[in-house]
């Protein structure tokens, strides 16, 4: 039997069951279908050797749960970057990674894998496999880091960045500055608040794990800063972001899986990445697509996204990006609508501005481009058109006791309203 190793290859895997552990703890090992029970134990062992200090289990029905426990308000940072931490690597990716960068950067013509299998027997004295040096050549043409193109019926790779680049002088530049640098207090001092800066920048930013390995290298904890809603699960979408990002910063088409929630379905996707959408209320993230196929804009959660590949650039991207800012007016949430798209909805208030005009100014402040009318005297009449009217909801019972009548064109949000209303009022009055 294979001997357990606490580091990973595969992070997509381990981020399915840290966010399994975090979000869904009432799951006990039974109800891990997908995978084996021995994958199940591997992986779990993996966690609890990470995240030693926040696990937790409990007992019913004679099953154990396993989950994560973490109080946001008083850790130091998120215990989750661990995950990043925490991918292994053999002596020979090393090896490889230095051997084909130097011999590419002295050829920026290009060279085809037994080419580079050739010279790096000769020059290096390493004999690698073909096939070991073709996948690896895969692997950071997938990453970017090289480039692809055929000669005849030979492959060729070459640095995504050649030698003759901007980045290129810009190294050149550093290169010829003077060797030895006398650091001066005033140095000293911005260093210290550049650290500073990190230290919040670890856990209130996307892509935090990379400030939080600044720190551990510096040997630094964060002793300033304390989060009372802190997200922390999310930094394991990090990776799609980053590569729908990219995409985005290329103009270019994305392909990826996004699996359902409810139904657990997976399904293969396709569209023009051009925003990002993070809620204020629970801190999910949504990546918004347009979809050429259906002709709209739609999005999608990070946390359900998997395999983001970068596809060919888009013509009209500019166009595609100001047709949503135009649509954005009509978005109350993250929805863009069902089949009538466009949504109208009326509430009639009873409010009493002078007890109450804070009231008033959260009408006006919170109504995202929705109409407030004064019919009469503390009776006012707040209406939109929005894509989705279903989404409002939460918002709509916070004035719940001023509300005199709600109508609207999605007649099954407003008798859902309507219900919950009647049913609190069976259960209170």
């Amino acid at each position: 039997m294979a001997e357990f190793q606490e580091l990973i290859k595969n992070f997509d895997r381990i981020r399915d069951y840290m966010r399994q552990f975090f979000v869904y703890g009432y799951k006990s090992r039974s109800d891990y279908a997908e995978k084996s029970a021995r994958t199940y134990d591997n992986e779990r062992r993996r966690i609890e050797s990470w995240l030693s200090g926040y696990i937790q289990s409990s007992y019913s029905q004679k099953e154990k749960h396993v989950y994560i426990s973490v109080d946001s308000k008083t850790i130091p940072q998120n215990p989750l970057y661990a995950a990043w931490k925490s991918k292994s690597f053999t002596d020979n990716d090393i090896l490889l990674h230095f051997f084909l960068l130097d011999l590419l950067w002295d050829n920026p013509q290009g060279m085809s894998a037994g080419s580079l299998c050739d010279h790096i027997s000769a020059v290096y004295g390493v004999v690698f496999d073909s096939q070991t040096v073709r996948l690896k050549l895969k692997e950071y043409q997938d990453l970017g880091i090289l480039n692809a193109q055929k000669s005849g019926k030979t492959l060729l790779y070459g640095l995504a960045l050649s030698p003759g680049s901007e980045l290129s002088s810009h190294e050149a530049t550093i290169t010829a500055a003077p060797p030895s640098i006398q650091y001066s207090a005033q140095t000293s001092s911005a260093w210290e608040q550049l650290l500073t800066a990190i230290t919040y920048f670890q856990e209130a930013a996307p892509f935090g794990f990379i400030g939080s390995t600044i720190l551990d290298q510096e040997n630094r904890e964060n002793t300033w800063f304390q989060f009372k809603h802190h997200f922390i699960v999310h930094t394991l979408e990090d990776k799609v972001l980053a590569d729908i990002l990219s995409a985005i910063r290329q103009h270019k088409k994305i392909s990826f899986e996004n699996r359902s929630t409810r139904s657990k379905s997976t399904s293969l996707q396709q569209g023009i990445p051009l925003k990002i959408f993070v809620s204020t209320q629970t801190g999910r993230r949504y990546a918004c697509l347009y979809l050429e196929e259906r002709r709209r804009f739609t999005n999608f959660r990070l946390d359900s996204m998997n395999d983001v590949v970068t596809l060919e650039e888009v013509n009209d991207y500019e166009r595609k990006q100001q047709l949503l800012e135009k649509n954005l007016a009509q978005c109350w949430g993250v929805s863009f609508g069902g089949v009538s798209r466009i949504e109208e909805i009326y509430i009639k208030l009873q409010i009493d501005t002078q007890k109450e005009p804070h009231i008033l100014q959260r009408l006006y402040r919170e109504g995202r481009g929705g109409e407030v009318l004064h019919l009469r005297d503390n009776e006012y009449l707040y209406s939109g058109l929005f894509f989705d009217t279903n989404e409002m909801l939460s918002w709509v019972k916070t004035f719940t006791g001023r509300i005199l009548d709600i109508q609207g064109s999605n007649h099954f949000a407003v008798h859902k309203l309507v219900r919950d209303f009647q049913k609190m009022y069976e259960m209170y009055c």
